[in-house]
C-alpha cells in the first residue's frame, strides 16, 4: 500500500509541475506574459527542481500520516477481533 501511495504522491507533484510549465508556455504564446524560449526552459528547470524539493522535504508529513492510518487500522482490526 505504501508503495502505491509513494508513487501517487510523486506522480501528483510531477503532474503539477508539468501543468505549471504548460501554462507558462501557453501564456507566453498568447502574449499574456513576455518570456523568451530560453527563459521558459530555465523556468521549467526551476519548476522541476522545486517539485523534486517539495517531494523530498514534504513527504515526511505524508509518510507520518500514512503510518498513523496504518496504526489506526491495525488497532481497529485488533479491537474487532477481541469483541467476537
Amino acid at each position: 500500500m505504501t508503495t502505491k501511495i509513494n508513487r501517487s504522491v510523486k506522480e501528483l507533484l510531477s503532474f503539477a509541475g508539468d501543468n505549471v510549465t504548460r501554462n507558462l508556455i501557453s501564456a507566453s504564446r498568447q502574449n499574456m506574459i513576455e518570456v523568451s524560449e530560453n527563459d521558459l526552459r530555465k523556468i521549467s528547470a526551476i519548476v522541476d527542481r522545486t517539485m523534486e524539493q517539495s517531494l523530498v522535504n514534504g513527504y515526511k508529513n505524508v509518510q507520518n500520516a500514512l503510518n498513523e492510518v496504518i496504526d489506526e487500522s491495525s488497532t481497529s482490526t485488533k479491537k474487532g477481533r477481541r469483541k467476537r
